[in-house]
């Protein structure tokens, strides 16, 4: 029989013993985290997307975290509105999207998420104003933000671009297209597993000015290429980098997304339409999914007599204008099927479904400003056409005049992807002269290759090259600069900068009916045209 000394020796013992794990216990609790902060997006006056990604406690976690968010009229949260239980699992690299809702239109909110005694930062949105409500607006815009690093350090820069957004203080933003570089040159290899696209959105969520600005103010996320592959076409796809593309850009970024099987395209084009108060639409673009093959194979030109893989850089512009710059383009006649190609009707951009949505779209908008969110620019710029709307002249054509013949006002193109900033016209050119339909506006890179480097570093120049000087003014490199900045005069580009990081601000005055368009720099400085420094990039449209 035991002793009463020998039972209280083990009941200390079972003690100790549970001490001893106890702290191990509570550390594995308070180490989930959530590494890539907060965000929301797709704003609607009753609604909102809430996004989080939660590190859970124990390395290579196969299971679930429970973690709550809280949406609250006030920063202390006394007045919560919202709240929600949901798990984080694995299976979806633990991110989580809850939709809020019902909310109250135009009203601010915040929100936070909560894991046993872990909470994220406070994340703060505005929804819309109700859609018959005239209402001011502010928001911005811009894309093309590569986050690799290289050697530990960014290749680029640290986004200050999205510190100079925050600053704006809009009440929303738009992630317009390249949200990130899966093929960055700057990596060791192309994102190709869905574990590969997902450590490229927690390398490029891993730049405090991105977590500041998504945390700050709700997004309208769109793709572009590099969310896949550079230029890739939905007609020609892999099917498993569509999928590994679009999965990773669902799971980590505050946008709601439907896919289903469409004869002829990768998946269902990601096309939406918001509206923010009376006064301003947003009409969202897809211009991957379901596009044709460029026309790059038919432009490129025979070898010999031009190395490998040449490809015209202007196809489609007048001849008096490639005769003046024939040290840049060689004969059309060497590529016969080119400009054919180019004009080909059965080649399409949107697919022949959003076509049809956006002219619908189109027409029955009723508000003061329509803005269309296109990832591929539609302004007429002629260099390098064959990723951009010109390299579908037909369905470019057709789009320019439904808006033309429907007499629709005030349609806004806002784009990113060229990598250079312009202001210009988007004209009907049927004859007897060309006639502007409506806007168009340009900005970026946040974090990549200027297009003014670009064109520099393809004739082995750098960067930074003064072509102004009588030393530099001849070289092949600042004549190629030299002639694009003349056909953009030639084009009716009445402001454009061509090596500045950039991004867009739009101030929709509904009293005066007047929105006002602004391209600014990553110190959120107005960017001046590079030609006419006294031409500040911006411009008034009133309604």
């Amino acid at each position: 029989m035991n002793s009463p000394c020998v039972g209280l020796k083990l009941a200390f013992g079972l003690m100790l013993a549970t001490f001893a794990v106890l702290p191990q216990h509570l550390e594995a609790v308070s180490r989930v985290t959530f590494p890539q902060g907060v965000a929301s997006g797709d704003v609607t006056p009753f609604s909102a997307v809430l996004w989080t990604r939660v590190q859970p406690a124990l390395p290579n976690s196969s299971g679930e975290e429970a973690v709550t968010v809280e949406v609250a009229l006030d920063s202390a949260f006394r007045r919560i509105h919202f709240r929600r239980t949901v798990n984080a699992q694995s299976n979806d690299d633990f991110t989580i999207k809850v939709v809020a809702l019902p909310l109250l239109p135009g009203q601010l909110y915040y929100f936070r998420w909560r894991h046993v005694s872990a909470d994220s930062s406070i994340g703060t949105f505005r929804t819309a104003p109700a859609p018959d409500l005239s209402a001011s607006a502010r928001f911005t815009w811009t894309g093309d933000s590569d986050g690799t690093r290289v050697a530990g350090l960014p290749a680029w820069n640290n986004f200050e671009v999205f510190d100079a957004v925050r600053a704006e203080a809009g009440d929303f933003f738009i992630y317009l297209g390249d949200t990130i570089y899966a093929d960055s040159a700057k990596r060791a290899a192309a994102a190709a597993t869905l574990d590969d696209y997902r450590g490229v959105y927690k390398e490029t969520r891993g730049y405090p000015a991105l977590q500041g600005l998504l945390q700050s103010v709700s997004t309208y996320a769109i793709w572009d290429d590099h969310e896949v592959r550079d230029d890739w076409s939905g007609q020609t796809v892999d099917p498993m980098l569509y999928a590994n593309g679009r999965r990773s850009f669902n799971e980590y970024l505050p946008a709601l997304d439907i896919d289903f099987a469409i004869a002829g395209c990768a998946g269902a084009p990601r096309f939406r339409v918001f509206r923010w108060g009376a006064d301003v639409e947003l009409i969202v673009l897809d211009t991957h999914t379901c596009r044709s093959v460029d026309a790059r194979a038919a432009c490129t030109y025979p070898s010999p007599p031009l190395p490998p893989g040449t490809v015209d850089f202007g196809p489609t512009l007048p001849a008096a204008i490639r005769a003046a710059n024939s040290a840049f383009f060689p004969p059309l006649s060497l590529i016969p099927h080119c400009v054919a190609t180019i004009d080909d009707p059965s080649r399409t951009l949107l697919g022949s479904l959003q076509k049809q949505l956006f002219e619908d779209a189109l027409l029955a908008s009723r508000a003061r400003f329509t803005f269309v969110l296109s990832p591929s620019t539609i302004g007429q710029t002629y260099l390098i056409p064959y990723s951009r709307w010109e390299g579908y002249a037909a369905e470019r054509a057709e789009i320019i005049r439904f808006i033309a013949d429907n007499h629709l006002q005030n349609v806004v193109f806002l784009s990113t992807d060229d990598h250079r900033n312009l202001v210009h016209q988007v004209f009907d050119d049927r004859p007897p002269k060309p006639v502007s339909v409506a806007r168009e506006f340009v900005t970026g890179p946040v974090a990549y290759a200027t297009d003014q480097a670009l064109v520099l570093g393809f004739f082995g120049l750098d960067a930074n090259t003064d072509c102004t000087t009588p030393t530099n003014a001849g070289r092949l490199g600042c004549r190629a600069l030299a002639a694009e900045q003349q056909i953009m005069t030639f084009a009716g580009v009445s402001c454009r900068h061509l090596n500045e990081y950039s991004y867009g601000l739009v101030e929709v005055d509904a009293a005066s009916r007047v929105a006002t368009v602004t391209l600014k720099d990553d110190h959120g400085q107005v960017i001046h045209d590079q030609l006419n420094p006294a031409n500040a990039c911006t411009a008034q449209i009133t309604r």
